[in-house]
């Protein structure tokens, strides 16, 4: 699910990708100053992102950027990520100067650094989509997150994928106590179990005497 309405962002300097289908999921993403990491899934029933051609070499995914500038978000699809590159795209704090730094290409984005704290989303899209796009490969996207941007080079880590806290299930509710018909009847079985304990120890002390008189010669006739 995009954290952003990818349907109210106007792009710049790239294609539409808002329709393209999302096939990958951003589950971890790490702001370096050696660059960005991007770690993502894809379901086993999508094919994954081939390499497309890409001047001399090839050129996976593309890594966007999504802006609020005066209320309004802006995207751009900036940074290209050939097959054997684990990060690109250089330092946070020189984001403006590496990735859109042409008024003619990226207009209001231009020179607009993310402040420390700043709402700033990222998506990837597959094959090249930098320069209004050349190789688009299979035209799908993954979602977007968002982050409060860092306030220097880090690493900055992300992490998309903790699972939400298990919800604390309810406490059982007190019994309710027994309806008042049932009470009378809790007493008299009460009583009638004390009646033939007394019962069963008079009958006892009866026996007791009967084996003593027999024992003493006298003859007892029940």
């Amino acid at each position: 699910m995009d954290a952003i309405d990818f349907g109210s962002v106007t792009i710049l300097n790239s294609p539409d990708v808002r329709a393209w289908p999302v096939t990958a999921t951003i589950g971890r993403l790490e702001l370096r100053p050696t660059g960005v990491r991007v770690f993502y899934t894809m379901p086993a029933a999508v094919a994954v992102w081939r390499p497309v051609p890409f001047g001399d070499g090839q050129v996976t995914f593309t890594l966007w950027i999504v802006l609020q500038i005066g209320g309004q978000w802006f995207a751009s699809g900036c940074i290209e990520f050939p097959p054997d590159y684990i990060e690109n795209g250089g330092p946070p704090t020189h984001y403006a100067e590496n990735w859109y730094y042409d008024a003619n290409r990226w207009g209001p984005m231009t020179g607009h650094q993310p402040a420390a704290g700043e709402r700033v989303g990222f998506l990837i899209t597959s094959g090249d989509t930098r320069n209004r796009g050349g190789n688009l490969g299979a035209m799908e996207r993954s979602n977007i997150v968002t982050v409060a941007f860092p306030a220097g080079d880090g690493p900055a880590v992300y992490d998309f994928t903790l699972a939400p806290p298990t919800p604390v299930p309810p406490s059982p509710p007190a019994p309710a106590p027994p309806p008042d018909d049932v009470q009378p009847l809790t007493v008299l079985v009460k009583e009638l179990i004390d009646a033939v304990d007394q019962l069963t120890e008079h009958i006892g002390l009866l026996l007791d005497q009967l084996a003593k008189l027999q024992r003493d010669g006298v003859k007892v006739h029940l």
